[in-house]
């Protein structure tokens, strides 16, 4: 019997590579622009659609450059010019010299997640702003407009970040392409005793960026689900969770602009999903999941794909971190949220016992997160 196997890749797949391409990275990124724009900004406002810096009124300077150069603000090291990351946290905190405002909560929330947790998921933030709407229309399309502007600078980005110094892992090469255990397969599909090595691999990449290429050979492909940083107009961001009650509420608004960034209709712009549909009807499979959270933002797709009849195997690959804990259970509970059936859960995904990181862990490094 031909068996293929289905390797979901996320984020954690780029930073095992070494990329700094999580959205905590990408935030700190677009602060670092705002700290070089303020120091060459001719206004005393400087804006975009986002947050605004207003430049507290002086009979001494009325353009940020002129507040920069002058001697009104100390250097920590008067020799050196100024760091761009001083620049805006100074800007963002001293009332005395700026007034700094969020346009909306939505960007407000998104750095306040950073600050607490150290890390945000930028589309769940989204669909949260989406369904707290209570006047929708104009206040929809400014969230939407919002995250259209978040898009176009996380694209720009990740074109910095993809591919930088970024070499194959043979650790995580043999785990694409390893036989299929027996003791991994599903008690349902417990006809299958002997290993199999997957006839075909399909790599569904989540990610914008180009790092399993790396791993094609023969029998395998990528699958850009969410599309590829060199077509931006391809690039999907937004949500896909249909088995959320709320999401039946933004459909009965009858308001296209609450279903403006739902993945699910996104996806119908190209082939890559009905591909997926092909590969997943064609032969048994086992899903492997390096790097990817399982979290809600793709609940519909990840539901399509876990609950499928030929799915005979769920390996999560999990991270340990400087600590030596690893993050199986968390990946399992965010798999869980995936069915509707737990006992179909239960018996498909591998446990524990069964699993391991997909890379070593290197002395003081996080290698997923």
């Amino acid at each position: 019997m031909d068996m293929n196997r289905l390797v979901l890749i996320g984020n954690g797949f780029d930073i095992a590579h070494g990329l700094k391409t999580s959205y905590a990275d990408f935030i700190n990124w677009y602060w670092e622009q705002w700290g070089k724009r303020l120091l060459t900004g001719d206004h005393n406002v400087e804006s975009d659609e986002l947050c605004s810096f207003t430049l507290k009124p002086s009979e001494y300077y009325y353009t940020w450059y002129q507040f920069w150069v002058g001697p009104y603000m100390q250097k920590p090291n008067p020799f050196a010019p100024w760091n761009p990351k001083d620049v805006v946290t100074i800007a963002r905190n001293d009332e005395r010299i700026c007034l700094f405002k969020y346009i909306t909560h939505f960007f407000e929330q998104i750095n306040n997640s950073i600050e607490s947790k150290g890390w945000v998921d930028i589309e769940n933030e989204y669909y949260s702003m989406l369904v707290q709407e209570k006047d929708y229309g104009d206040r929809v399309k400014t969230l939407n407009k919002q995250l259209d502007f978040l898009r176009e600078k996380l694209i720009e980005y990740l074109n910095i970040e993809n591919g930088k110094g970024c070499m194959s892992n043979d650790e995580i090469k043999d785990k694409i392409y390893r036989p299929i255990k027996e003791r991994e397969i599903a008690i349902a599909h417990g006809t299958i005793h002997k290993n199999l090595s997957p006839e075909n691999v399909l790599l569904l990449n989540f990610n914008y960026t180009n790092t399993p290429q790396m791993y094609v050979e023969d029998n395998a492909n990528v699958n850009y689900i969410h599309g590829m940083l060199k077509y931006p107009q391809s690039v999907i961001f937004g949500y896909g969770d249909e088995l959320d009650e709320n999401y039946k509420k933004l459909q009965n608004l009858n308001d296209n602009e609450c279903l403006r960034n739902i993945k699910s209709i996104r996806y119908l712009e190209l082939d890559c999903y009905r591909n997926i549909l092909r590969f997943i009807e064609s032969a048994p499979f086992q899903i492997c999941i390096m790097g990817h959270s399982c979290g809600n933002s793709d609940r519909t797709l990840l539901n399509t794909l876990f609950e499928h009849r030929n799915c005979i195997s769920i390996k999560p690959y999990y991270y340990i971190n400087e600590n030596k804990e690893d993050n199986y259970n968390e990946l399992v509970m965010n798999i869980s949220r995936n069915f509707t059936d737990m006992k179909l859960m239960r018996d498909r995904v591998v446990c524990k016992e069964h699993c391991e990181p997909l890379i070593g862990v290197k002395p003081g490094v996080i290698v997923m997160g």
